[in-house]
């Protein structure tokens, strides 16, 4: 919808190494190019880096960004592997 509006579309996501996934996933399938009304410029992820000790640690691979690029991750789903026992850490009763 947001290219057909002509406007700009960025992913923003804070919580856990999940919520990072399902945005790479929804990145991934956006249009590469910027509408034409606007400065050209890729589509862009807020990668959130405040303190949050679940979000990467719920993740057997955890996802990071390197020169500025995050890499979507490849397995199915959303490609990533959940860590069962980190998730038995953090749960509470």
């Amino acid at each position: 919808m947001s290219e057909a509006l002509g406007m700009r579309y960025n992913p923003h996501v804070w919580g856990t190494g999940i919520a990072i996934a399902a945005s790479l996933q929804l990145r991934a399938v956006l249009p590469s190019h910027t509408p034409s009304s606007l400065a050209p410029l890729e589509p862009m992820l807020e990668f959130d880096r405040t303190e949050h000790p679940i979000r990467q640690a719920i993740l057997k691979a955890p996802i990071e960004h390197e020169n500025g690029v995050v890499r979507v991750p490849e397995g199915p789903g959303l490609g990533i592997e959940i860590d069962r026992e980190a998730v038995a850490r953090f749960a509470t009763s």
